[in-house]
């Protein structure tokens, strides 16, 4: 193999770890993030879902809507690591902009804390492989109430159930 497909794999893989640990802190709120051991999954919305988004939170709920669209399309993350750590700091970026004022600290919180997973990978050179992994599960567990109050509110306000990304 020829360093030019190892890097370009490599590239990849990073990009994948962009969104498989700085998304999983940030869309991770739009998309639910991979459960934690013996962690328990947050409780289903008690109020139903509305038919239609309360047309204050339509951006909100338009932007969450564009941002899993985006995370799930075929190519998301084959960009390389820059690119997708860009890509994953506007879309959370883009959700903060538009969160209701009841979770917009949550989405502050999911915010900063995607950005620190994104330093960490940069400061891998973008090697997945070297990725400080106690880091990344710390970052997740003080992610973990935000990322649950975001889900429940923007289920119960917009009406989407969350997916996983990619």
């Amino acid at each position: 193999m020829s360093a030019g497909t190892r890097r370009g794999r490599a590239a990849r893989a990073g990009a994948g770890a962009v969104l498989g640990l700085g998304l999983v802190l940030g869309a991770a709120a739009c998309g639910g993030a991979a459960p934690q051991p013996g962690a328990v999954p947050p409780a289903a919305a008690t109020s139903a879902a509305p038919a239609t988004p309360d047309p204050a939170v339509r951006p909100y709920c338009d932007t969450v809507t564009r941002v899993q669209g985006e995370q799930a399309a075929p190519g998301a993350g084959q960009g390389g690591v820059p690119t997708s750590s860009a890509a994953a700091r506007q879309q959370v970026a883009d959700l903060v902009a538009v969160a209701p004022p009841e979770i917009a600290g949550e989405w502050r919180t999911v915010q900063s804390l995607t950005d620190q997973a994104l330093a960490s990978l940069a400061d891998t050179g973008g090697d997945p492989s070297r990725i400080d992994r106690a880091t990344l599960e710390r970052l997740q567990r003080e992610a973990q109430p935000a990322v649950t109050r975001i889900q429940e509110v923007t289920q119960q306000r917009c009406g989407i159930t969350f997916r996983p990304p990619g």
